[in-house]
């Protein structure tokens, strides 16, 4: 994959068709979208975002901040000193985590004020969070590992082995879907004890995973498509999106699919992969996160987080 072996060096210090399975053309686009985006300003390299319904997170790597925003109205109403690189960003109903790719660790930050309630050690160069069941995932892109921690403290309950460059997580209730960028593979894991259950292969440098009704979507950089895939790995449809796919998300049966060179997000059905569309946002987008109607999108290369 290019990017994310790429964008380390500019950033970050984010196709294999299966046998007797039909790839999936990109299907003319039922939906326009034009509306005009909303950008407000954050910090220097904003890349993760997480919502608790009522505020926006953004974690600005190169500013070393998680930037509060209201979610009606993108107001800034804090600025949060973090760790060394933040990237990744998640809430667990009651706290945001931030991973901190060159401190190799996470922060566990009170939402309503930003105070740190507690620094925990993870693998080499987190990047990548995913809350379920009561626990926080750490993907460690550096070591090849992903990290469980208990949420309620902070402690380590164990540490996995993955691909190479483990990105992005999903889950099913049961299961931890990590996609390795350097491996063009997903590894599945059990969620109660870590213990590896299958491995599938994809596209070129998958980065980001979406978990929607018993499929995964897994945007694959390097492959400029998204694949959906069943639990156990069968490929059920390849399907275009934009230029650099990044991250995925899914919600009301629609998958998001953010497009880093393309400065768009793809809107796909979740049913059958038509594409409904495509939002514009700003320059070089990463991160996505979508809290009812809207659409939040972080662009690195603007500084700004777009609502659509």
């Amino acid at each position: 994959m290019m990017f994310y072996r790429s964008i380390t060096k500019v950033l970050l210090g984010a196709l294999l068709v299966m046998t007797g399975v039909a790839v999936q053309a990109q299907t003319t686009a039922t939906e326009t979208v034009s509306k005009t985006p909303e950008a407000f300003p954050v910090g220097l390299g904003p890349e993760g975002v997480a919502t608790d319904g009522s505020s926006v997170f953004v974690a600005n790597q190169f500013s070393n901040t998680v930037t509060k925003l209201n979610a009606s109205d993108g107001a800034v109403v804090g600025t949060y000193t973090v760790g060394h690189r933040p990237v990744a960003l998640a809430f667990d109903g009651a706290f945001v985590w931030v991973a901190n790719y060159l401190s190799n660790n996470v922060m566990k930050l009170d939402p309503a004020g930003g105070a740190v309630i507690g620094t925990y050690a993870v693998g080499d160069g987190p990047g990548g969070l995913l809350v379920s069941n009561g626990n926080v995932w750490v993907a460690n892109r550096n070591a090849g590992t992903v990290t469980k921690l208990r949420a309620a403290d902070g402690m380590t309950l164990g540490t996995y082995e993955v691909g190479e460059r483990p990105i992005s997580m999903a889950t099913d209730g049961e299961h931890i879907y990590v996609t390795n960028n350097n491996s063009d593979t997903v590894t599945k894991l059990r969620e109660s004890n870590g213990v590896l259950v299958a491995t599938f292969p994809v596209g070129d440098g998958p980065f980001g995973i979406a978990f929607n009704g018993g499929s995964l979507w897994v945007a694959n950089f390097g492959s400029s498509n998204v694949m959906k895939l069943s639990v156990t790995g069968v490929l059920s449809g390849t399907y275009k999106a934009g230029d650099g796919p990044l991250a995925a998300v899914c919600s009301d049966g629609v998958v998001y699919v953010v497009n880093n060179g393309g400065d768009s997000v793809t809107k796909l059905s979740a049913t059958d992969g038509t594409n409904l569309g495509s939002i514009s946002v700003g320059r070089s987008p990463i991160g996505i996160a979508v809290s009812g109607s809207s659409v939040w999108v972080t662009n690195s290369g603007s500084n700004t987080v777009t609502k659509r």
